[in-house]
């Protein structure tokens, strides 16, 4: 009887954690959709080429308010009803979004698309990182990568039609049904208590600032998810527009990136149980690095672009979920849903900020700039983490020192 007890406990744990996993799809689902089809958007809407800058401005900029609020809102509900309506207002937000005529009405409609995106993040990220090992984090980002990759495979597929608009359709009623699996499985999800949800109590941002190492991981993830953002929203139209394929093909280079991110986090949670957190973040760094570097150099065949895509989407894989994983090593319970909110915040502007930046650079220059802003952006970002980990290696010689 206390087999079965059990044997029940951990299909129901193992249920659970499925639901969590699909719900991560749901976030990556639209990230790259935009994108991959902006080509034909932007007749269709008859809209410059930085347009797109302007349209992730808006999303971030609802995904900031969103996430900056989350540890408030983890306080008030729990992390279920918090994600079912995040799908939810993000699915509706899609779907409507297929039917706009003009630019102004698809800027309207990404409010609730950000909104969505901010709050799901930060709760289910909080929620892994408080209660499930380093491997679980990194197969819960893998499911991003999944729903990231299907976004813009659905949009290529459409795209041969030359319609957008069923792209948007498509995904967003996938987001409602992920939506209404996250209802029926209500009953799975452990109550959050009282005590638990004190956790989440009003940190002082001058005080979450003056904790160890925040401002260095704040630092990581803005350039991080800027060029995260770089290669997903704009590899499309840079290969669409230097090497003259079709609208198609270009979306494919969205999703050969995505692919590559997914596969580089399914492997990052596989070698976390022989390698740690801080060596994981070292190989896709150096991964991305040198894709960076392959990118420069023209090649007459396409097949090269797509490996070097896919390289740099594996090494992309493994540095966003093993540092939201070390959060729960570096910093106290007290402060953790704060840290994680900062660090989300702060990644949402490299998303809104940098990268739209960097669109009214290719509008007003050219996109054959591109190659050299990745190049740029990913020699700081692997600065930014060389000290930080010697920061961390310093700390521990000293604490053996002591």
């Amino acid at each position: 009887m206390v087999n079965i007890m059990k044997s029940k406990k951990l299909f129901l744990s193992i249920l659970l954690l499925s639901v969590i996993y699909i719900s991560f799809i749901a976030l990556g689902l639209p990230d790259a959709i935009l994108g991959s089809a902006w080509n034909l958007v932007r007749e269709d809407l008859n809209v410059s080429l930085g347009s797109l800058g302007i349209m992730t401005v808006v999303i971030y900029i609802m995904s900031i308010i969103s996430t900056y609020n989350a540890p408030r809102l983890l306080r008030l509900l729990q992390t279920k009803w918090i994600t079912f309506v995040s799908i939810l207002f993000t699915g509706s937000a899609l779907i409507v979004m297929s039917r706009v005529g003009e630019f102004y009405q698809i800027l309207f409609f990404a409010i609730p698309l950000g909104i969505g995106a901010g709050a799901i993040d930060v709760s289910l990220n909080h929620y892994l990182a408080k209660n499930y090992k380093a491997s679980h984090m990194n197969y819960l980002h893998s499911f991003y990568g999944i729903g990231v990759t299907l976004g813009p495979s659905i949009m290529a597929s459409t795209l041969q039609n030359n319609s957008w608009r069923l792209g948007y359709v498509i995904v967003g009623s996938i987001l409602l049904v992920i939506a209404f699996l996250v209802l029926i499985s209500f009953k799975l999800w452990k109550k959050e208590t009282d005590a638990e949800k004190e956790h989440h109590e009003h940190i002082n941002l001058k005080d979450a600032l003056k904790t160890k190492k925040v401002i260095n991981s704040l630092i990581i993830f803005l350039i991080y998810v800027h060029v995260e953002s770089l290669l997903g929203a704009w590899i499309s139209s840079y290969i669409y527009l230097e090497k003259g394929v079709s609208y198609a093909v270009a979306a494919l280079f969205a999703t050969t990136y995505y692919l590559g991110l997914t596969l580089g986090r399914l492997l990052s949670g596989i070698f976390s149980h022989k390698i740690n957190s801080t060596k994981l973040i070292i190989i896709g760094t150096s991964l991305m690095l040198a894709g960076a570097v392959l990118l420069i150099f023209n090649y007459t065949s396409l097949v090269f672009y797509f490996i070097i895509v896919g390289i740099l989407g594996i090494g992309s894989g493994p540095i966003f979920p093993n540092m939201m994983f070390l959060n729960n090593e570096k910093f106290s319970e007290k402060y953790l849903s704060k840290v994680i909110s900062l660090q989300m915040v702060i990644g949402y502007m490299g998303f809104g900020l940098l990268t739209p930046l960097a669109g009214l650079l290719f509008d007003q220059i050219s996109i054959s700039l591109y190659p050299y802003i990745l190049l740029f952006s990913m020699s700081v970002l692997t600065l930014m983490i060389y000290l930080y980990i010697k920061h961390q290696k310093l700390q521990k010689s000293a604490s053996s020192l002591i």
